[in-house]
């Protein structure tokens, strides 16, 4: 409404020179009304809030990036914990399906994990699962079974201490849908399952490990 105002006294102060002086003056009062209401206005209205960080983000990859953080701090303290025990001397045996609660689905499996090294303790790895569907071929000139895989994970497992020539029981959870919370496959007919292990680590605990002599490793 001000600027209403202020616009009618120049148009009047513009067509009556009597009216001039005092409508310039009161049309001048008026703008500078109007400019200070803009710039108290702009003052009022709230800043937008900062975007925030998206809470929806997977726990688990949270998790996966500070284990990964964790892994590379260590083995800039350790260099030497990737060479200690050669790949070939950890294993995976006893490697068995547990069943989830729908037919067909696989909640987890369970397997022994071996460190065949004869001087260091295996205190960190990671594996490759691989689950198989073997279903029995009808066609002729094939094999008996057509396996197919249906599910496959590459993760690092937590952290363990397997002393030379022992083994430990380990479980691999199969996890779920996050959006149905049902199983990721349904087996047709038998699993077939390979675990293999894709990177060893023995880091010192105190000191260089012991190896089995008692001799400190280099």
């Amino acid at each position: 409404m001000i600027w209403i105002f202020g616009a009618v006294l120049i148009v009047l102060a513009v067509l009556s020179p009597g009216f001039r002086k005092f409508g310039l003056a009161l049309a001048g009062g008026a703008i500078i009304v109007i400019v200070i209401l803009i710039v108290v206005n702009e003052r009022g209205k709230p800043n937008p809030a900062p975007l925030a960080a998206d809470s929806k983000a997977p726990t688990s990859n949270r998790m996966m990036d500070h284990d990964e953080y964790v892994i590379e701090r260590q083995d800039k303290l350790d260099p030497e914990a990737r060479t200690r025990i050669p790949i070939a001397e950890v294993r995976f045996g006893e490697i068995q399906p547990a069943a989830g609660p729908q037919s067909g689905t696989v909640q987890s499996i369970q397997a022994r994990l071996y460190n065949d090294s004869k001087r260091f303790t295996l205190t960190n790895y990671a594996y490759y699962l691989v689950v198989q569907d073997c279903i029995p071929s009808k066609l002729q000139n094939t094999p008996s079974e057509q396996c197919t895989t249906v599910y496959d994970q590459r993760r690092r497992g937590i952290p363990i201490e397997i002393p030379p020539n022992q083994a430990r029981d380990i479980t691999i959870s199969i996890p779920t849908n996050p959006a149905t919370f049902s199983a990721p496959f349904k087996l047709l007919g038998k699993s077939r399952i390979e675990l293999t292990a894709t990177e060893v680590r023995a880091y010192q605990s105190s000191g260089y490990p012991q190896a089995a002599d008692g001799s400190a490793a280099k």
